[in-house]
Formats: C-alpha cells, sequence, structure tokens
C-alpha cells in the first residue's frame, strides 16, 4: 500500500514495476507458478477508463516503445519476456472491473487512487484477490488519501497484523527530488487558508472528515470486537419497500450480531412464516424482534400471527429517555417530566448507534459483502443537525445517492438502537415506555385496517 502526495512520483514507480514484471524470467519473480498457458498477465486499474487511456497507458507506450506491439482499441501491450514467450500487461477502469471475472495466469494488480474506487473492497474479494490463487501474485494498492472513501487508510490499518506479506509506504509531494522547491513552496502558501487539504493532497495525510458521526477506525474493528454478553437475543428484520427486493434478517446476542440471512422476493406470508421458524430456532421471544413496518413491512409487523413483534418506523418521534433539566418553579411533578433532542426515532438511533460503535461496544461476526456494505453505509453519516435543537444525521434519501443504492444492510444495526434506547430507560420510566409502545400498536392496527378497507373498494 503506497499512499504519496501530489506528483510524488507514484504512477511513475507502477509503469517501471509493471515493465519489469512484464519481462523477467518467472524464476526472478519467485511465483508459486512459472508456467503460463494464457500467458503471464500484468493488470493496472485507473478510476476510469479515460484516466487509463490519458495517463498510464501513454506512460507504458512511452516506455516500452519499439519494445511493446499495443492495442489501441482494448488497451492492451503485448511484450516479449526473458522466457522466450510474451506478457500481456491490460490497462483498464474500475467501472469496467466486471470484465476482468475470471482471468487466469494473473501475476500482479497495481490499483490507482484507491480512495476513489466505489465499493472497493467486495470487489477486491470476489473478482481479483482470487486471482492469485495459483499464481502467488500480488498487488499495489496507490493513491493519495481521501476523506470521503478512505479504502487506504482500512487497508494499512488490516496490514498491520498480516505479516511480512503486507507493507505499507508513505512519501509526500516534497519526497520527489524532480519537483521545483520553488514551486512546491508557493504551492504551500496558496494553502495557508485550507491546511487540511494541504496535509491530505500534498502530505498524503490521512484527515478525518470532521462532520463523520462514526469514526472510521471504530467502525473497522467492530468486526473484530470482543463484547460482554448477558444471552438476550434479538431478531431485526428489514423488509424492503414493495416486496421486490432483498429481505435481511439480523440476529443478535445483546450488541453483538452473530448472523445474518439474505432473501430474494419474499412475500408477507414468506416473512411472516420465517420470522416464527427463526423464533423458535434461536429461541427469540417476539417482543425481542423488530420489523421494519414500512410497505409490506406494516402487514407483517401488524400480523396476528406476530402479536408482541415491535413494528418500528424511523418517522416516530424519539423515545423520550432523558430527565429534563427545565423545572417550572413551585410546580411538584408527578413524576418526572422526560424530552429529547432528536428529531424523530431514527436520528435517535444512528446518534446511538455511533455512541456504541465510536466506544467499541458493539461488534458482529458478519463477514464478506454483508460486512462491506455495512461499512460502506454507516462511513457517509454525518451531523446535519439544522441548529433549532433537534439533532438529526444525514437523510436516507441522501445516503442513498452517495452509496448509489439503499442502506439496507446499515438499517438493521440502527432498528436494534431501538432496543438499547428502551433499555435505557429507568425502572420509574416504564409508564412511558408502555405509552411509547401502545401507540405504535395502535398506529400498526389502524394502518392495517387502511390497508384492508382499501384492497375492499
Amino acid at each position: 500500500m503506497i499512499r504519496a502526495g501530489r506528483k510524488g512520483g507514484k504512477t511513475a514507480l507502477e509503469v517501471e514495476k509493471i515493465c519489469f514484471l512484464a519481462t523477467v524470467s518467472a524464476e526472478k519473480l519467485k511465483l508459486t507458478k512459472i508456467l503460463f498457458p494464457t500467458g503471464r498477465k500484468v493488470l493496472y486499474i485507473a478510476p476510469t477508463q479515460a484516466q487509463a487511456r490519458n495517463i498510464v497507458w501513454q506512460a507504458l507506450k512511452n516506455r516500452l516503445h519499439g519494445i511493446g506491439t499495443p492495442n489501441e482499441q482494448m488497451l492492451q501491450m503485448k511484450v516479449p519476456n526473458e522466457d522466450g514467450a510474451e506478457s500481456t500487461i491490460y490497462v483498464g477502469g474500475w467501472e469496467n472491473r466486471e470484465n476482468y471475472r475470471g482471468l487466469t495466469d494473473v501475476i500482479h494488480i497495481t490499483f490507482d487512487e484507491t480512495d476513489t474506487l466505489r465499493d472497493f473492497f467486495i470487489a477486491w474479494l470476489e473478482i481479483f484477490r482470487p486471482m492469485f490463487l495459483d499464481t502467488g501474485g500480488g498487488a499495489d494498492f496507490v493513491g493519495t488519501p481521501k476523506k470521503e472513501n478512505p479504502n487506504m487508510r482500512r487497508l494499512e490499518k488490516e496490514f498491520e497484523n498480516k505479516g511480512e506479506s503486507f507493507s505499507c509506504f508513505h512519501f509526500t509531494s516534497k519526497d520527489n527530488p524532480h519537483l521545483d522547491r520553488v514551486e512546491l513552496d508557493a504551492l504551500e502558501a496558496e494553502y495557508v487558508n485550507d491546511r487540511q487539504a494541504y496535509r491530505q493532497e500534498i502530505l498524503a495525510e490521512y484527515v478525518d472528515n470532521a462532520g463523520a458521526l462514526f469514526h472510521y477506525d471504530a467502525l473497522v474493528v467492530v468486526f473484530t470486537n470482543t463484547i460482554t454478553k448477558k444471552g438476550e437475543k434479538y431478531l431485526i428484520v428489514d423488509v424492503a419497500d414493495d416486496g421486490s427486493d432483498k429481505t435481511i434478517f439480523s440476529f443478535w446476542e445483546d450488541l453483538e450480531e452473530y448472523r445474518r440471512e439474505e432473501f430474494d422476493r419474499l412475500n408477507t406470508e414468506g416473512i411472516i412464516n420465517q420470522i416464527r421458524e427463526y423464533s423458535a430456532q434461536d429461541q427469540i421471544p417476539f417482543s425481542h424482534i423488530a420489523v421494519d413496518a414500512i410497505g409490506v413491512g406494516a402487514g407483517v409487523a401488524s400480523n396476528s400471527r406476530l402479536d408482541g413483534v415491535v413494528g418500528y418506523k424511523s418517522s416516530y418521534s424519539a423515545i423520550k429517555t432523558d430527565i429534563s433539566i427545565v423545572r417550572l418553579p413551585n410546580v411538584s411533578y408527578v413524576k418526572e417530566p422526560l424530552v429529547t433532542d432528536f428529531k424523530n426515532l431514527r436520528n435517535q438511533c444512528v446518534f446511538t448507534l455511533a455512541e456504541l460503535i465510536n466506544n467499541h461496544k458493539i461488534a458482529s461476526k458478519v463477514t464478506g459483502q454483508f460486512k462491506e456494505k455495512i461499512i460502506e453505509e454507516l462511513a457517509v453519516y454525518q451531523d446535519a443537525s439544522a441548529g433549532d435543537g433537534k439533532r438529526q444525521a444525514t437523510s436516507k434519501e441522501d445516503v442513498k445517492e452517495i452509496i448509489g443504492r439503499s442502506p439496507d444492510h446499515s438499517d438493521t444495526w440502527l432498528m436494534r438502537m431501538y432496543f438499547h434506547v428502551m433499555g435505557r430507560m429507568l425502572p420509574q420510566q416504564s409508564e412511558e415506555a408502555s405509552r411509547v409502545i401502545l401507540q405504535q400498536q395502535e398506529r400498526f392496527r389502524t394502518n392495517k385496517t387502511n390497508i384492508l378497507h382499501n384492497s375492499n373498494r
């Protein structure tokens, strides 16, 4: 993993490395494979096909002029190697990553501007990492840090405990001896009012996103955290709005998610049956089950076969859990007035989840795509409070726009916070808790009646 400042020389370095790997003998590479039936292959993946052509492709053609045979349309270069065979250099854009699935005899991949690659870890694990199973090849992850999509920061964190086969390097723009010192000094002066940008772009330092609710390092280690558990189990069910997408079942023991299941196109009856089966199988009481009660979910949560299940709706009012610091003079209160400073239940759950994750009080055993999607979704949440005294986070619509899909996987974590918030209520507040639950149940009974009435019209 190579973290470098702008014009630090990372592209020139990778071009030299690619040319070397493509032309020397396989024996010098010390790979597990020395015979390549389809020819040795080296890949260079830029953020876009246009960048690949304008920057890397031109540099490779200049470096291998008179040696390699370029294919301008395919952005491929055939070069002879010391084994008397041919190697192929592939240059492409991240948007075409699916085209590389199943490619054989790959000995190296360079990922350029890694922090701009969306869904990076999912594609890395599914498409690119398996290419090295029979070659023992390797990869370089290079770029200048970006706080909005910190892939390199996560790589550096994960490399710490992976042994000698994993290394991290860091150098700044100033470390390049070929850059004009006068120009570097002038640039630093121009950044005087934006030191964070200077640290990120020139010094290649990781800069925290000031408004981020979830600390990225804490978010990544959730999946290796160990927490104390009391044995209480919960089931969270996220139902697609129209029933045509995937339904997610998230299983929890206290604040540790121990399992996650996903089903395509389950109808209302199928979801109800699955909930009942999981409840019996994992011994989860209905009172510890929450269902996303929007669209199809409303019919699930209000079904008589699931009496006691909590219908979760993010637009509900936040649960009042805090004792008001404001008292009217000369007034005796039968019970302490409760307040909340959250705009609604969803925002209360987002901030509660952020607090727990940032303090390493949540753990998860899920892996693969589930893990990657949860990290990607939660990493974009910002404190979006408007100064009206009500705390609010990035809206779901904005999260969808940023990541390009609905944040269904992290929604189950937000819903799990409902039980945590209710659990924080003091015994003397039980009357208030009962009122909230009854109010929710009444709303779902009303919804069910309206649905039945409309369907009979």
